[in-house]
Order: structure tokens, then C-alpha cells, then sequence
């Protein structure tokens, strides 16, 4: 990678709008700038598959780097298993992006056959975004960096130990132990209101969040990281749009 800048953003979940909006702000070139997005691109927000498939543009015609969040994996989980992950996928923000895929009104409150036949419809109708999810990376590292979307496992001696699992629903350890590995650890997953008080970009020990809860109603932070210096931007929540 031979990039000027490295543009690092978390957890969009479906605000559509302030990822366009955000990279506008950094003024996002992709024959200058390297973009890392660290996964939970759907759930909660109103429009999970305008961000998905503009997620799987930018990977294929502008080598940006994506990689995988618990949502994402939960999406596919779902859509192989309607029923037995109905509960935990709709505890999740799941029916803002079925009713994103499906372009109508859905409701929580269906049949079992309704569950299995969105799932079927939404599987066929777009194979190759489902793919794309499913093949993605659980992690992406440089020289200097670790990227994941949730963090590692500190207790292991070397951090690729850590389960595909951990490495998309991880807090604990994580966030309370200092590891012991020479790079810095850049997440999203937990949102930074809950690491210092703010939704803006924290900065721990070899550790940087950078979720700043957009779909909640907070921001959406890009870490800009240039000859070694960091700068946050961020585009404050359209909750209508969220």
C-alpha cells in the first residue's frame, strides 16, 4: 500500500447518507487515499443495502479495504437460518435492513413461512452482495496497524489466535487489558461514548475507537492517518435518515 493518506471508518450501520457526507468532508480520493472500513455496515439505519452495495463498490473499483462486523455476520447467519436466528438478528436493528433489501414495510410480528420466504427472496435477488458479505475479512493489518471491528485477544501470545469470533463481538478483555503487541489496534464495535464519555475518536494504550454511534443518534467519525499524525472528522447523525 503506497497511499498518502489511510481513511479509517466503523460501524456506518445503514446511515447512508453521513458515510457519503463523511467522505465528501475528508475529501476522499482513491488514487490518493487508502480507505479502511471496519465492518457493521447494516442494521438500525434505514438504508443498509444503499451503503452494502456502495460498500462493495468501493472495494472492487476502488481497492478501498472492508472488513467484517458482528452485524454483517449476523445478517448472513440469518439469512441461512431464518427462524433459529430470528431472535438475536431482530434484537439487532434486523428489520430496518430487511425492510432496506425488500423496498416495503415489514413487521416483527409474522409467521415463520413470511421469515423463511423475505430471507429466500432476499438471497436470491442479491446473490453477489451476499457473497461479498460473507467473504469478508476479519481483519487487515500494516507495518504499524491492526484494523478489526472489535478487537483482539489480548491472552493469546500472537493476536491471528484470536477466534473469528472474538474478532467481531469482543469487549472484554480487550477494552480493560493493555496487550502486549508492538502495533496499534484500531476498532470500532464498542461505540467511544462508552470508552471516555464522547462520541468522538478515543485513543487508549496501542488502542484507538472510533465508533461514534451514528445510528444512535451521535456521529460518524473517519480517523485520518498521515505521516504518523492522527485527525478525526465526523458528520453529526441525521436521525431522519438513521
Amino acid at each position: 500500500m503506497n497511499k498518502n493518506r489511510m481513511l479509517v471508518i466503523s460501524d456506518i450501520h445503514g446511515c447512508f447518507h453521513e458515510f457519503k457526507e463523511l467522505l465528501s468532508l475528508v475529501k476522499y480520493d482513491s488514487s490518493e487515499d487508502q480507505l479502511i472500513l471496519l465492518g457493521d455496515y447494516m442494521d438500525r439505519g434505514k438504508n443498509s443495502k444503499e451503503v452494502i452495495y456502495f460498500v462493495k463498490e468501493l472495494v472492487e473499483k476502488h481497492r478501498a479495504v472492508a472488513i467484517k462486523g458482528n452485524h454483517d455476520q449476523m445478517f448472513c447467519n440469518w439469512l441461512a437460518d431464518p427462524i433459529g436466528e430470528k431472535e438475536r438478528y431482530f434484537r439487532n436493528g434486523a428489520l430496518a435492513t430487511i425492510q432496506s433489501f425488500l423496498g416495503e414495510s415489514c413487521s416483527d410480528q409474522e409467521e415463520d413461512s413470511t421469515y423463511q420466504e423475505w430471507a429466500r427472496q432476499i438471497g436470491e435477488t442479491h446473490k453477489e452482495v451476499v457473497s461479498f458479505i460473507e467473504n469478508l475479512p476479519y481483519f487487515y493489518e500494516t507495518d504499524d496497524f491492526i484494523f478489526v471491528h472489535a478487537g483482539i485477544n489480548p491472552e493469546h501470545d500472537d493476536w491471528k489466535k484470536t477466534s473469528n469470533h472474538e474478532f467481531i463481538w469482543i469487549r472484554d478483555p480487550f477494552l480493560q487489558v493493555n496487550h502486549s503487541f508492538s502495533r496499534t489496534i484500531i476498532h470500532g464495535h464498542t461505540p467511544a461514548i462508552y470508552l471516555h464519555e464522547k462520541a468522538d475518536v478515543y485513543y487508549g494504550n496501542k488502542k484507538i475507537g472510533i465508533d461514534g454511534a451514528c445510528a444512535y443518534g451521535h456521529q460518524l467519525n473517519c480517523l485520518e492517518i498521515k505521516d504518523g499524525m492522527f485527525e478525526q472528522y465526523f458528520v453529526k447523525a441525521n436521525v431522519a435518515s438513521c
